[in-house]
């Protein structure tokens, strides 16, 4: 397999950290870090990546279902409390548009402090996109790469160190880029992008797996699907 270039995402304040990966046969060759100012931006940067993991939903739906979309209530099967609590349904698509959480009905605090990143991303993404641009979510990435749950909350020092334990035997030198990192980005979001790009290189190699395998699509045709 020839090198090739992915790319992990997770969305921090009003901008995006972007870890770029060039990799072959599973080998990891160089890391670049990327701070964007937009997911436009993100979709052009250079090298272009590939395969870009994302954690954000992609793929809404029109009404309310108990537990949200199918995806999210498979991966939540799977993680189990507490880690569960980590995986909170997006809003409904009419919902898009608002600015203020009384606006919204039925939604989580969670989910309407990241509704203009799901709304920027849902004003570029089309079928034809999606098949480069996946969603991710961190938490079922370590379930896959660790063989079970995380057992720490990602904001403490042992969770910290149980993910990037995790991580290192992909990306040897995880912790001296995380913690020499000169990126104003916290450390959670820079490791939960780490976690996207392993998703990322697996879903390039076909070996990833798929939240529903079947999923449905919205309105916009987009499927409703979590990779990891």
């Amino acid at each position: 397999m020839n090198p090739s270039w992915i790319a992990g995402i997770d969305g921090f304040r009003s901008e995006w950290f972007v870890v770029l990966v060039n990799h072959a046969q599973g080998r990891v060759i160089e890391t670049r870090h990327h701070v964007c100012c937009s997911f436009k931006d993100v979709l052009n940067l250079t090298p272009e990546p590939k395969v870009i993991a994302i954690d954000i939903p992609i793929g809404l739906l029109d009404k309310p279902e108990i537990g949200g979309r199918e995806c999210d209530r498979e991966a939540r099967r799977l993680l189990k409390p507490p880690r569960a609590s980590s995986v909170f349904s997006p809003p409904i698509r009419k919902y898009l548009p608002a600015q203020d959480f009384s606006e919204t009905r039925g939604i989580s605090k969670q989910a309407f402090g990241i509704l203009c990143k799901i709304r920027e991303v849902d004003k570029q993404m089309t079928p034809e996109l999606q098949g480069r641009v996946h969603e991710a979510h961190p938490e079922l990435s370590f379930y896959h790469l660790a063989g079970r749950p995380m057992q720490h909350n990602k904001k403490t020092p042992d969770g910290r160190e149980e993910r990037l334990n995790a991580l290192s035997e992909t990306f040897p030198n995880i912790w001296k880029e995380v913690f020499s990192s000169k990126l104003k980005v916290p450390y959670d979001d820079i490791i939960d992008a780490y976690a996207a790009a392993w998703t990322a290189i697996r879903i390039e190699n076909g070996i990833a797996k798929r939240f529903p395998e079947n999923p449905s699509v919205d309105a916009k045709k987009l499927r409703m699907e979590i990779w990891s």
